[in-house]
């Protein structure tokens, strides 16, 4: 219908990746409020299961610890080619990347790594620094993982931090021209408010575009109250209404 409409004259559609959160976990067939909002407001939305999500067994799984911001990465952006390539009613010149928690940390590779692709990014308590969260999250062990280390619940050395950073989105934000909202749950200790701060400054001392929306008494999934997840949901449609 949407390819119908284009050959009639109607207006391509902008397209928004969204990642899932985990990393190890997967975007199934259950209704997800967010993707629904989007679609609804006239966006196309790319769900993605990267090498790493579950549901493809054990080696798949594996596969991506050591590789966070590389593999998962990679995947996510073929899958946007394969969908621009293949769906003529796409606008290759809107893509945004909205994502929460890991998800959030792809869409902020995605604009950092890719700056010509990705035109806008909102995001909800991402990590945005593996190197600044072993000591700060509730789940270390996730740090050491996900960077290929075994969890020892120890001090990193030099190069365990070293590698943890270059795998991080704060590796690539120098390189950021897109929009980016950053949405915070002010008690999360998941992945620490202290993310986004550190990402936010990082951006504002560049000059670029970055607006922080704080939900105080809000943990990782900013669901605590219908403030929380309803004023964010909106906030997301209208962040992309501006930059997409």
């Amino acid at each position: 219908a949407k390819q119908n409409a284009l050959k009639e004259g109607g207006a391509k559609v902008p397209l928004i990746a969204y990642p899932h959160g985990g990393p190890h976990s997967n975007m199934g067939q259950e209704h997800y409020a967010a993707c629904a909002l989007l679609v609804l407001h006239g966006y196309s939305v790319l769900l993605v299961n990267y090498r790493g999500s579950t549901g493809y067994g054990q080696a798949q799984v594996d596969s991506l610890c050591g590789k966070v911001g590389r593999q998962d990465v990679d995947d996510v952006m073929d899958a946007v080619d394969l969908a621009l390539k293949t769906s003529p009613h796409l606008d290759a010149g809107r893509v945004g990347a909205c994502g929460g928690s890991h998800g959030g940390f792809l869409s902020l590779h995605l604009v950092g790594q890719y700056p010509d692709v990705f035109k806008a990014a909102a995001v909800r308590n991402p990590v945005t620094n593996i190197a600044t969260m072993y000591g700060a999250t509730d789940i270390p062990d996730w740090c050491y993982t996900e960077t290929g280390s075994a969890a020892l619940y120890e001090q990193p050395d030099a190069a365990q931090y070293s590698a943890a950073a270059l795998m991080s989105p704060m590796a690539h934000v120098s390189k950021i021209m897109a929009p980016v909202l950053l949405l915070v749950g002010g008690d999360d200790r998941r992945v620490p408010p202290s993310q986004s701060k550190e990402f936010y400054y990082a951006l504002k001392e560049r000059n670029a575009q970055v607006e922080m929306l704080w939900y105080d008494k809000h943990t990782h999934g900013l669901a605590e109250t219908p403030k929380g997840e309803g004023d964010g949901l909106v906030n997301i449609c209208y962040f992309f209404e501006k930059n997409l």
